[in-house]
Formats: structure tokens, C-alpha cells, sequence
């Protein structure tokens, strides 16, 4: 049990630090719900952009890469392969945009099976990637947004910590501390809910919380991780010494080929072109079958002359650190774990929604002026 002063401190913490910060969690809390489904979501919105006119795929990615500056001749930055999700090809294009202002960027969506363009649309302001921004940076892209999120997530870990502490029943009443019981008053009931709600939360708030932190604020985490293994620098490969110029590239196609010749058994989930600071085509992986929530795991950049390997970051050759920090977006969204993974998530994401709500009711039933009038 806590000292008398030390768990009274501990409480009015952990009740003001719901009160003042409660609001901009639950709001990040119920967009994560949201984004965990909405690749889903966006095509069930939007289905003329993302039904093919056939289930085969018959184009290669020069064809589609083709069709996709026909339609918009903005730089090519990424190419989305086709998934059970999104079953076209599905390009995003990278318009200029003034410093520190939010990337403009916009997708063409290509028929896999016959090189036609499905459509195109700003990818930015797309309601379902929206929602998306929403909860990553609060729509404040250009004021510190996604760092005011990194803060928010040291203060759910720092709600979860604390209940967690305070939530510590004594011996014998785990069950009691855990379950609402019924025919009770309505602060006693509030005050089950909250602990029981607190309690079964728990874990999956951590790891959102820890993990969140960990995307937001990748250079306070990695050093922290280096503590148990070491972590590959990030890597931005280039060639040093390119070929002399005029020196043909190789084809779209013919990159990946030797992409899948050189990770056979493992699909190709994105492609990033090479660009002015990185002169090499980075070709991302996902096993075969994976849930298409798991966008990548693991990647190699590739010569665009030779189509030499110039870097591997793939699972045979990363450590633990990197595989954890690789893998902190899918286990932040659930989708390390399948399905049943990403349902946590979901229903984890209204957590904070029941956890200020009753907080807040018993807050207000034991303020000294209610107590004195009730």
C-alpha cells in the first residue's frame, strides 16, 4: 500500500492530468479506431476508384507507372501494389508545396488488369485519410501538430501508469476490482466502470501509448532500444559514384524482377522511385498472405543502373532493434496481429472515451460543493 500523502499526490495527478489532457485523448483514441479499418473504409466510400474490371493482374509497373503520369505528370513518389484491400495499382504523386506547410499529395488509381485509369484525387484531403491526419497531427501539420500527439501519448502512458498504480486492490479482491457490481449507487457504479474499464484496458493502452510515442519520436526511442540491441543507423542509401551520365535506367519492370528474384517468397507491397537526395529505387516487402494492414516489413534499396542490391533491411538481417522499430506502426494499429489484433485496437480506442467520461462524473459528484448540497 502507498503512504497516505504519496497516494493522495498520485490521485490528484493522475485526476488532473485526465481533466486537462482527457479531451485530446479521447479525441486521438476514437480517430485511431477509426484509421485502424481505413483502407477499408475509404474503398468502401469510394468503390468506382478501386474495383478493377477484372481480378487478374496483366499490367506491369512500367504500363501502370505510364498511365499514371499521363494523368498527372507530378514526381512519382510511392506505388501502392494491389492487396485484398485496395486491389488496384494505386500511385501517389507529390506536388510542390511551400516549406513546412502539409505535403501535397495526390494518387491516380490504375486497373491492374488492363492499365486504365480508375481515377485520381487529392490523397491528402480524402475523408478517410483526413480522419488519418486528424489523429497523427490534429489537422496542425504546420504548429507542432505531430509533436503535440508525441506529448499526448507520454501523458496516456503516464493516466495508464498512475491508474494503474491507484487501481492496486489488496489481497482478495481482484474480482471486486476488476467487475461492476449492479444495485449499487450511481457514484459506486461509475467508480466499478472506471476501474474495471481501467483495468481490462490496461495492457493495450501501453503498448498504444508506448509505441505512439516511440513513431512520433523516433530519436528519443532508438537510443533507448539500443540498450538491448543495437540498432542499424537509419538509412537514406544512395550511389556515391553514380554511372556517367546518359548511362541508361533500368525499367520499372526489370526492377521487380530482380527485387522478387532477390526475395523470393515475400510479396511486393510498395515501390519508391528514386528521387533527387535518394538515387535508388527502395522496393518494400510483406510476407505472402499477410494482412494488407501490414504495409511493409522490410525493404531493400536497389541500383537503378545495375539493380545491384545496395542495402538490405529485411528480416534475415536485422536485429532486434530494428525489427522492433520497424514493427512499432503494426503493433500501434494492431495489425501485428491479424484481424484479432486490430479488433483490440478498435475497441481499445474507446477506452479513453469511457475512462474521462466516468472519470469526469465522479469528479463532479465529489467536488466540495456538490457534496455539501447532495
Amino acid at each position: 500500500m502507498l503512504p497516505g500523502r504519496v497516494r493522495h499526490a498520485l490521485s490528484l495527478a493522475h485526476r488532473w492530468l485526465g481533466l486537462t489532457g482527457g479531451i485530446v485523448v479521447v479525441l486521438i483514441g476514437l480517430t485511431g479506431s477509426f484509421i485502424v479499418f481505413y483502407r477499408e473504409i475509404d474503398a468502401a466510400l469510394n468503390p468506382a476508384l478501386y474495383t478493377p474490371m477484372s481480378p487478374e493482374q496483366k499490367v506491369e509497373l512500367t504500363e501502370v507507372m505510364r498511365a499514371a503520369a499521363a494523368a498527372d505528370a507530378a514526381p512519382i513518389s510511392t506505388i501502392l501494389a494491389p492487396d485484398r484491400t485496395w486491389p488496384v495499382w494505386v500511385v501517389i504523386h507529390t506536388h510542390e508545396t511551400a516549406t513546412g506547410r502539409t505535403p501535397n499529395r495526390w494518387t491516380t488509381m490504375v486497373d491492374p488488369s488492363n492499365g486504365k485509369v480508375l481515377g485520381r484525387r487529392d490523397y491528402v484531403n480524402a475523408f478517410a485519410l483526413k480522419v488519418y491526419r486528424l489523429h497523427y497531427t490534429l489537422l496542425l501539420y504546420e504548429w507542432w501538430g505531430k509533436e503535440l500527439v508525441g506529448v499526448v501519448g507520454f501523458i496516456l502512458l503516464g493516466l495508464a501508469l498512475s491508474g494503474l498504480i491507484l487501481w492496486w486492490p489488496r489481497a482478495g479482491q481482484f474480482w471486486r476490482s476488476v467487475s461492476v457490481c449492479k444495485n449499487v449507487s450511481l457514484f459506486r457504479f461509475v467508480f466499478d466502470v472506471h476501474r474495471a474499464a481501467g483495468f481490462w484496458a490496461l495492457f493495450a493502452l501501453l503498448v498504444i501509448s508506448i509505441t505512439g510515442v516511440g513513431i512520433t519520436f523516433p530519436d528519443v526511442v532508438r537510443p533507448v532500444v539500443g540498450l538491448l540491441s543495437q540498432p542499424t543507423p537509419d538509412p537514406s542509401p544512395r550511389i556515391e559514384i553514380p554511372p556517367p551520365a546518359g548511362t541508361p535506367l533500368l525499367p520499372a519492370d526489370a526492377i521487380v524482377r530482380i527485387a522478387q528474384a532477390a526475395k523470393p517468397g515475400v510479396a511486393i507491397a510498395m515501390l519508391n522511385p528514386p528521387t533527387a537526395t535518394r538515387n535508388t529505387w527502395r522496393v518494400q516487402f510483406r510476407p505472402e498472405g499477410a494482412d494488407p494492414a501490414v504495409r511493409s516489413r522490410g525493404a531493400i534499396w536497389l541500383d537503378p543502373w545495375s539493380g545491384a542490391v545496395v542495402h538490405d533491411r529485411t528480416s534475415c538481417t536485422m536485429s532486434m532493434a530494428d525489427r522492433y522499430l520497424a514493427e512499432q506502426l503494426w503493433l500501434h494499429n494492431g495489425s501485428a496481429f491479424g484481424l484479432v489484433g486490430r479488433l483490440l485496437v478498435f475497441t481499445t480506442g474507446f477506452a479513453p472515451l469511457v475512462l474521462f467520461v466516468s472519470g469526469l462524473i465522479m469528479w463532479l459528484k465529489k467536488r466540495p460543493g456538490r457534496m455539501r448540497t447532495s
